[in-house]
């Protein structure tokens, strides 16, 4: 029996994307705000293309370029994978949405989980449904407004068959979740040793892995903070995505733990370890 082939991540998100048929444009942090204009116009223009953002130059990521890179306020799409399974994922995902929406949706790429081999399980395309806006008061705007504002609607909005956020929660024997660890791209597996550790000395976490960062995975955001007294979000920055979770539950103390360069389990626990504890 032959042995199952180990991939990188670049390679079986290259070997997804290639095979879709849309077109796939390459750029970098750096350089994402200035081609943002020529990818707000595809939007506009309903043409379905993918976006892979390189970030393996970069010692932090500034995720807030991402998240306002489109004029007034309009939200892009964006998906980060964690390992080469997930590279393969969120590549069937950014395909399929593309297409749903449709315009560009982007997805990035760090250079620990490009690099990262794994054993890939083929999975099938996705069933995915745009969900349909909630109408809005739009008779008092201008023409471009009300563009503007339909369209991050339409983004806002989500897609149905698909996961932005998932949770690795810890053993119910413990009693009630008190603390959440929320983490992204390459700080989610240093999370979840950070969180097994932090379960194997009695502390209750539940670890939320997010997988579209913009638009802010609200709805498993909400489930996820439910009786939660203290959230720590691992991310390569400087506590960037952390403000957005504030902003989001501000009646609930957050930190962030991590740094520029690469985040690592005992910067994650130390912070999990330092939040308070009930009494």
């Amino acid at each position: 029996m032959e042995e199952p082939i180990r991939v990188t991540g670049r390679d079986v998100m290259e070997s997804v994307l290639g095979d879709s048929g849309l077109h796939v444009a390459r750029t970098n942090l750096n350089d994402v705000r200035c081609k943002a204009p020529k990818f707000f116009e595809q939007l506009r223009r309903g043409e379905a293309n993918i976006v892979v953002i390189d970030a393996d130059e970069v010692s932090s990521l500034d995720v807030m370029a991402l998240r306002w890179m489109f004029p007034s306020g309009v939200t892009p799409l964006v998906l980060c994978p964690s390992n080469p399974q997930e590279c393969a994922e969120l590549a069937e995902v950014a395909i399929s949405a593309a297409r749903l929406i449709p315009g560009p949706v982007f997805l990035l790429l760090e250079n620990s989980v490009a690099n990262a081999e794994d054993i890939v399980i083929p999975n099938d395309e996705p069933l995915l449904e745009l969900v349909q806006p909630t109408p809005e008061d739009t008779l008092d705007l201008n023409e471009e407004e009300r563009e503007l504002r339909l369209l991050d609607a339409r983004l806002r909005s989500g897609v149905k068959g698909f996961s932005a956020a998932v949770m690795d929660p810890c053993p119910t024997e413990l009693g009630k979740p008190e603390w959440l660890l929320v983490s992204f791209g390459s700080a989610t597996a240093p999370a979840a040793t950070a969180a097994s550790a932090a379960i194997e000395q009695g502390q209750r976490v539940n670890h939320l892995r997010v997988r579209q960062l913009w638009p802010l995975p609200e709805p498993e955001l909400m489930r996820a903070v439910m009786g939660i007294k203290h959230i720590v979000v691992a991310e390569r920055n400087l506590g960037q995505y952390a403000s957005e979770v504030r902003r989001f539950a501000p009646e609930i103390t957050v930190v962030p733990a991590g740094g520029i360069g690469a985040v690592t389990s005992e910067q994650i626990l130390d912070r999990l370890q330092r939040t308070p504890r009930c009494c």
